[in-house]
């Protein structure tokens, strides 16, 4: 019979990619008895959040998070809508990265004032923090946020200034780190009268990419020190999927990828391969961004997820073996809003992060 210390040494040898296959096999609740080992172990897309209209005759303007599962039935949370965030009559989800949520919150006092706030915080752990003001949110632009735990245990919100109010142009920025818990203030490093494609930045490496609506993609550090520029005609390490006139970035496998999609009269678009949008949605002649839209790609594989409005279903699309999922019917949660942003939720477990204090 094996000795304790033998059998130990053993089992330290095992690398996480046999633990990970070993522990998939276990029942549910043998699973629970190794929970703090759980917090160690990858995890992967579970769902996405979007912002959920929940107006009343008292509240007409409520909104709170809502969430739709990718892998089951059972949520990585307690509740989709964050009611541990008390006190706020109205929260919306902005911009979630590796586990962290970046929201929008409101709250009216008895006596009708109404506050708002910068709130970070993780649905899996229920830890929040509020984020001072950074004195320029009359002249904001856009909000981006950053967290990867392989790096630092520090997040980071990067505010950028309105250079021109009449053409959205990017000025200045403004960094908040959770290290130091303020905002500081810094001169842009990037060339005059650019223009964003509002469809979210990428938070990749220690850096945000923000991808400009003349085709390049703008880089800063957590510090703004380091401000690059790459125009996607030249060669670089984004992975350029297709051609065409609607843009979209994202990150999967450690790589930021560019994704260009365009309609055409035939009713075929391109994504890496030349597909037909009746091969996806059984219909033709369909318009991106009216019939459908691109929300996500998956961080772990070449994977791609839609939602199509005509028939109001989430649906994924694997690139290299062309196979369609639908993954769920989302007539309960769109409303009359189909295409309200849904943010992609990688489970964050672990609760000794430094910015909660």
């Amino acid at each position: 019979m094996d000795s304790p210390k033998k059998s130990a040494r053993a089992a330290a040898d095992l690398t996480d990619d046999l633990v990970v296959e070993i522990l998939s096999r276990l029942p549910a609740k043998s699973i629970c008895r190794f929970n703090e080992h759980r917090k160690k172990i990858p995890q992967s897309l579970s769902g996405f959040f979007y912002p959920s209209y929940r107006g009343t005759l008292e509240d007409l303007a409520k909104m709170l998070p809502d969430f739709v599962g990718i892998v089951g039935d059972e949520e990585p949370f307690s509740d989709p809508s964050l009611t541990f965030l008390a006190g706020y009559n109205s929260i919306i989800p902005k911009i979630c990265c590796n586990g962290l949520l970046f929201c929008f919150c409101r709250k009216v006092s008895p006596g009708g004032e109404v506050d708002y706030s910068k709130v970070v915080c993780n649905p899996a752990t229920e830890k929040w923090v509020v984020l001072p003001d950074s004195g320029d949110e009359s002249i904001s632009l856009a909000y981006h946020f950053g967290f990867d735990p392989t790096i630092s245990p520090h997040f980071y919100v990067f505010q950028l200034i309105d250079a021109d109010e009449n053409y959205g142009y990017i000025g200045d920025m403004n960094i908040y780190s959770s290290e130091t818990g303020a905002w500081s203030h810094k001169e842009s490093g990037w060339a005059d009268e650019l223009q964003l494609v509002d469809r979210g930045g990428v938070f990749l490496n220690g850096m945000l990419h923000l991808l400009t609506n003349d085709f390049k993609i703008l880089a800063v550090d957590t510090e703004g020190k380091k401000w690059r520029t790459f125009p996607l005609l030249e060669p670089m390490t984004v992975s350029c999927l297709c051609r065409g006139a609607l843009a979209f970035i994202g990150q999967s496998q450690g790589r930021l990828y560019f994704i260009n999609m365009r309609d055409y009269d035939s009713g075929e678009w391109i994504l890496k391969y030349s597909i037909s949008t009746a091969q996806i949605f059984g219909e033709k002649n369909l318009m991106f961004e009216r019939d459908y839209a691109l929300i996500a790609i998956h961080p772990e594989c070449n994977m791609i997820f839609f939602v199509c409005r005509c028939e109001d279903m989430l649906i994924s699309y694997d690139m290299d073996r062309g196979k369609v999922c639908v993954i769920c019917s989302l007539i309960e949660h769109l409303c009359d809003r189909p295409f309200l942003p849904y943010l992609s939720y990688v489970p964050f477990l672990s609760d000794s992060l430094a910015a909660w204090g």
